[in-house]
């Protein structure tokens, strides 16, 4: 188990000095587009707490328009974020900029997989009520199951379901299969490989574990600090650390052209 550990830890290692060696040549491509992200997520939550003083129905209206557009922009540069690290990380010649705007088709599958994720974790939410609903008979306050056992559980299991769906988007926007197909192959290639993606997933989180543990203890300063480190460093380096991993995971697949759900889930 220790040379196991060993192992993937030593993957991983190799994985993020890859990516920064990548995002070094890359930094200005990769970094604006994390720019028009930030700014874009800034502009609409400003938008929206200035329009939120009117109430009258044309600004209503113009709130849920811009509410869309706002949506489809920040996803769509998700996507094209997305597409330039898989090119990046495949050592591919870039195609031009029509090559890198995903198709309807595409936009449509992403989100219908962000609201098929909300849809598991809201019946993971209600399962994990069910299932430490005995432990208020062995003497478990109600308060403590629900503030802390309660998230912990639900907290353990969203991880995991993260993990195994987190490549959906890259069967999506690599080779166009919709949604169901390409949470199958998700399924199928993190299969056997979710502690080499835990350690990594661990790793890129740490900056933001640090910045959400600074603006809780009131350290204003260095939790903007470190919102800028994770806007302009960490997730630039996030996109290709991940589409490295996928890359390599893809090379080294021997599963079918069609996995099994049933047989790739555990």
């Amino acid at each position: 188990m220790l040379n196991y550990l060993k192992d993937i830890t030593f993957k991983a290692n190799d994985v993020f000095l890859r990516a920064i060696d990548i995002l070094m040549r890359n930094y200005v491509s990769i970094a604006g587009l994390c720019f028009l992200l930030f700014i874009t997520s800034n502009l609409s939550t400003y938008l929206s707490s200035y329009l939120s003083f009117y109430s009258d129905s044309y600004f209503m209206g113009l709130k849920v328009l811009l509410l869309l557009l706002f949506i489809g922009l920040y996803f769509s540069l998700q996507l094209v974020l997305l597409k330039n690290a898989i090119v990046l990380a495949r050592g591919e010649k870039k195609p031009g900029f029509w090559g890198y705007v995903p198709s309807f088709s595409q936009f449509v599958n992403y989100i219908i997989g962000l609201l098929f994720y909300s849809l598991i974790a809201f019946v993971v939410y209600l399962v994990m009520y069910v299932l430490c609903f005995p432990l208020l008979f062995l003497g478990i306050s109600m308060d403590t199951v629900r503030s802390e056992v309660h998230p912990f559980l639900t907290g353990v299991i969203m991880l995991f379901v993260l993990i195994r769906t987190t490549f959906y988007p890259f069967f999506i926007i690599e080779h166009g299969f919709n949604t169901f197909k390409s949470y199958k192959f998700s399924l199928a290639m993190t299969k056997g490989n979710v502690f080499r993606l835990l350690i990594v997933i661990f790793i890129v989180a740490s900056t933001h574990l640090l910045q959400l543990g600074a603006e809780y203890f009131g350290y204003t300063l260095l939790s903007q600090i470190l919102g800028l480190v994770n806007s302009f460093v960490i997730i630039p380096i996030v996109s290709i650390v991940m589409s490295i991993v996928y890359v390599d995971m893809m090379k080294s697949y021997k599963g079918g052209a069609d996995p099994s759900l049933i047989d790739n889930i555990i």
